[in-house]
């Protein structure tokens, strides 16, 4: 058996990041590994889950389904025994009993929203045990993405000793320097300045190339599309925009499937029926983007039989869509052949991100007759055979959703090609960080942007990233301590059901309980609040609070 201190297999700054996280988790049973994208923080997580297994623990890693394989290679790598859960498989998983243990939980900003079953499952699967989360980008819009991760790993009053008597509370009032000692407090973060000189890696090169409008007259037919069996008509009519800032084929695709809807939707009209929640996946769910447009126009909004739909007007509507898809066929595809010429004279391998699904099959088809292209979408992801023929040099280029944009190794390509923005900065850091990482060896790594000259994305774009800044990079002064329980019994109705329900069955609720606990802890309560109270779930409730931080 290796001993603690065996690791060969961890570079000098993986070392450091695993000793600054063992005493977060040990103090608060949980902590943020923030590294930016490139550096490694997989290995310094197996390390961890290493180390756990030897002191007798579990481990569970939580990872995106794309990534399954190369975490467990790597669990093998460090030989971790701990098993390897998909994200979505986190909805479905059976509880277990407490017991000690490490949760990982990689790309972990995909659960910084509370309202979603994604958290809540998280939430649930983490009681009673210390939380990892692994993420190079914990802010992705705003404070409260931070704030929602935080909520998994720590108490509100965690960081009393360091002067923040309430985490709710700074994040409440936007306190940006009390921020600035929480993320001190519980977030390793470092850039690649950190790297010992073997392992660093060159620049980032930035380039904008900028692409025409398609053309007047298509955006003037987007904008005159009227939709009968819809609500929100801007919001449709601005996705439509931006499908077609993507390509002309991302827009005929959502063409398509809106015609294929109406006609569904004329057979209700004539059967009588409103369409139904089952036809209309029927009618979509078997396709790649089944969700890309339709989800815009959801089922809830069709328009029931009883309503007097007059079928006119859906006729009407296809007749627009049919003379908007004539128009886009027409278009010169001005923003392709640019690529098409970029390809041609830059010869290194190079990655081509889109955030369509329609757009990057169209793109690898015209492709394959100037350089080696492969495609990587979520229907070509599950072999591998695609991002395998890449790595060993058996295709130049890789033109990839953004299924591909999150923890691959794919430092063999010198150029990363944005065809179209997102408008959250973190995917334009993810793609970039699947060249611009350890083991890239050229002096520096072209990342280009294909922008249209009509743009709204950029300010939105370098807003959040000013946001990010200053989230994660200020710094702020230790304050008066003050060591108080924040009591929630007179604003949480579910704790004051629940104190209430387990004072009639004779248990004294202990103060401790009625501080804001993370919320593993959180949602276990809520849950016993809202079910009839028992000695089992009561029992059940005692053993995970015996594995927190602060045991009862």
């Amino acid at each position: 058996m290796r001993s603690l201190r065996d690791a060969s297999r961890l570079a000098e700054h993986q070392l450091e990041a695993v000793e600054l996280l063992l005493p977060l988790l040990d103090a608060h049973g949980g902590a943020i590994l923030a590294d930016e994208p490139g550096l490694g923080k997989s290995f310094v997580a197996a390390e961890l889950a290493r180390r756990e297994e030897i002191g007798g623990g579990g481990v569970e890693a939580i990872v995106p389904a794309s990534l399954v394989e190369q975490w467990s290679e790597t669990f093998r790598r460090f030989g971790v025994r701990g098993r390897v859960l998909t994200h979505t498989a986190l909805l479905n998983v059976a509880e277990e009993a407490p017991r000690r243990r490490l949760l990982i939980v990689d790309e972990a900003h995909a659960f910084r929203n509370p309202a979603t079953q994604r958290f809540a499952a998280l939430a649930r699967r983490s009681a009673g045990a210390r939380l990892l989360l692994v993420t190079a980008t914990p802010v992705c819009n705003g404070p409260r993405d931070l704030e929602a991760l935080l909520r998994l790993i720590v108490c509100d009053d965690a960081l009393a000793g360091a002067g923040v008597p309430s985490i709710d509370v700074a994040f409440g009032g936007r306190d940006r320097e009390t921020i600035g000692i929480i993320v001190s407090e519980l977030v390793v973060r470092r850039d690649r300045t950190a790297l010992p000189p073997p392992l660093a890696f060159g620049d980032l090169e930035r380039r904008v190339v900028w692409t025409p409008e398609a053309g007047e007259g298509v955006t003037a037919r987007i904008g005159a599309l009227r939709f009968p069996l819809a609500g929100g008509e801007p919001l449709v009519r601005d996705f439509l925009q931006r499908r077609l800032e993507s390509s002309e084929a991302a827009l005929l695709e959502s063409l398509r499937r809106q015609k294929r809807f109406y006609e569904r939707a004329l057979e209700c009209l004539a059967a009588g029926r409103a369409l139904p929640k089952r036809d209309y996946r029927r009618a979509f769910a078997h396709e790649e983007d089944a969700a890309a447009f339709q989800t815009v126009l959801f089922w809830e909004l069709f328009v029931p039989a009883s309503a007097a739909v007059d079928p006119a007007e859906i006729h009407d509507a296809m007749r627009a869509i049919d003379e908007l898809r004539a128009a886009v066929e027409r278009l010169p595809r001005a923003k392709e052949r640019a690529l098409l010429e970029l390809c041609a004279t830059v010869e290194e391998p190079m990655l081509i991100f889109t955030g369509w699904t329609a757009t990057a099959i169209s793109l690898a088809n015209a492709l394959r007759d100037v350089r080696r292209a492969v495609l990587v979408t979520g229907r070509e992801w599950a072999n591998g055979s695609a991002i395998e023929a890449f790595r060993r040099g058996a295709a130049d280029i890789l033109v990839s959703t953004d299924v591909g944009a999150e923890g691959l190794n794919l430092q063999r390509a010198g150029a990363v090609i944005h065809y179209d923005l997102p408008w959250n900065p973190v995917r334009l850091d993810q793609r970039n960080g699947r060249a611009h990482r350890i083991g890239q060896r050229r002096a520096a790594v072209r990342a280009i942007y294909f922008l249209p000259e009509r743009h709204r994305v950029l300010p939105v774009i370098a807003r959040k990233n000013r946001t990010r800044r200053q989230i994660l990079h200020g710094r702020g002064r230790a304050r008066a301590t003050l060591r108080t329980i924040r009591a929630r019994v007179a604003g949480d109705a579910a704790i004051v059901r629940f104190a209430a329900a387990a004072e009639k069955e004779g248990w004294s609720v202990p103060r401790e309980l009625l501080r804001r606990h993370r919320a593993g802890v959180e949602t276990l309560l809520a849950t016993m609040a809202g079910s009839p109270f028992d000695e089992a779930r009561l029992g059940h409730l005692k053993a995970v609070m015996a594995l927190e931080p602060w045991p009862l």
